[in-house]
Parts: C-alpha cells; sequence; structure tokens
C-alpha cells in the first residue's frame, strides 16, 4: 500500500525491477480498469508519507497520536514522519525528470507497450470477468490466466516465485505464439528463456524466469 507505510516507500523501494514488471503486467493485462498511482508508470522513487494541513492544534495532535498508535503494533523500524510538518510533504514530491533516465525511461515505455496492446488487442480490450478463466500453482507461485473474446484466445502465465519454471503446467491445448515476454532484454531482462512457439497437448512447460510474465495468443498453425 502506497502511503500508509511508515516511512512512505513506493514498491520501486521495496521489490526488485523484475517485480515491478510483474507487478504492471498483472494489473493491465486483467479485465478491470487499472488504477494507477502517480510516478507508477516509470518507478518514481519519491516517497509518499502521510501528511495533512490543519488548521486546528487539537485536530492536528489527534492526527499525530493516531498515527502513533496505529503504527506501533507493527514494529516497524524507523521514525514516523510528523503529518503536519511541511517537509512531510515536500519529500513526496515527485521527480518528472526520472522518466526520461535509465531504467525508469524502460519502465515507462514497458507501461506504454501494456497499454498498447491492452487498447488494440480484442481479447484485452473486452473488460468481462466472465470471459476469463484463472488458475494457479501455488506451491510454485505461478498464475495462469486463460481470456477470450469470441474465437479469439490469449493465455497468459505469471511467475512470482523466486525459479524459473520447470514442471509442465496445464496450457489450453493448440498452437500459441508468444506476444509479449517481460523477461525480454528490451526491457532490461536477463533474457527470454521462453520460445515463441507453443504446441499444447494441454500442457506445457514453460521455462518462464522468476519475477516475470509472458503472453500468448492462440493461432491457427506454427
Amino acid at each position: 500500500q502506497v502511503g500508509n507505510r511508515l516511512l512512505g516507500e513506493r514498491p520501486s523501494r521495496t521489490v526488485s525491477f523484475e517485480a515491478l514488471k510483474l507487478a504492471a503486467g498483472t494489473v493491465l493485462l486483467s479485465p478491470f480498469i487499472p488504477l494507477l498511482f502517480m510516478g507508477e508508470e516509470y518507478g518514481e522513487t519519491a516517497p509518499f508519507p502521510y501528511f495533512i494541513s490543519h488548521s486546528e492544534s487539537a485536530l492536528v495532535e489527534a492526527v499525530r497520536r493516531g498515527r502513533r498508535e496505529e503504527f506501533a503494533a507493527f514494529n516497524w523500524l524507523g521514525e514516523l514522519s510528523d503529518p503536519q510538518d511541511e517537509a512531510t510533504f515536500q519529500c513526496a514530491k515527485i521527480d518528472h525528470q526520472l522518466r526520461h533516465e535509465g531504467h525508469h525511461r524502460v519502465l515507462l515505455e514497458f507501461y506504454r507497450e501494456l497499454i498498447r496492446l491492452r487498447k488494440e488487442n480484442p481479447i484485452l480490450s473486452k473488460l468481462s470477468k466472465k470471459s476469463q478463466e484463472v488458475s494457479g500453482d501455488e506451491e510454485n507461485k505461478v498464475m495462469m490466466v486463460h481470456r477470450w473474446n469470441g474465437d479469439d484466445e490469449v493465455f497468459m502465465v505469471f511467475n512470482f516465485g523466486d525459479d524459473r519454471i520447470s514442471a509442465p503446467l496445464s496450457f489450453p491445448a493448440g498452437n500459441w505464439s508468444k506476444l509479449f515476454d517481460s523477461a525480454e532484454e528490451r526491457w532490461q531482462g536477463g533474457g527470454s528463456t521462453v520460445g515463441q512457439h507453443i504446441c499444447s497437448k494441454g500442457k506445457a512447460t514453460i521455462p518462464l524466469s522468476s519475477e516475470a510474465f509472458a503472453l500468448f495468443v492462440r493461432t491457427e498453425e506454427i
């Protein structure tokens, strides 16, 4: 949760770059309206602590006391910032220049490409829970999503684990072509380990890297 942590850290400060891409894919490729927090699309690093600007001293003190009591139970290390202090607000300001630099620029392009696919692909643009099936392998921390629109289909594999997938997964029978792979070098990943084409008989081994996802589209033939 952004904005209600002790230090207000964003995910860009707490998880890997691969995990940021995995989270983006999970959100943007779902059949829901995505809500993106300011700067999320390029991996903003500024914290977002809780801040207020109240004129009544009693209310200010009540908020301070409430925040201290709320966070005491978490036993987190660090000092809770004063929500009324202007410095708390100032440190939350985002740096728009970051989106032009290094991995921030790559992440922004990553978001743009996923949004383009979401808008232009007739399956991904259909926002209906009734046209999807979600399954998972809890032990290996893998989620599979099957979506369709009429005769068109896509299948997605998300690896939330720390290891490359090695076990066969349930995969709809047929011929499939890879449409997107978050581990590709163009996205500053370690390089794709998944083939461009999959021929499934109901199960398939997808050697997907850790903290990565791949999107496949059904084809008539390989």
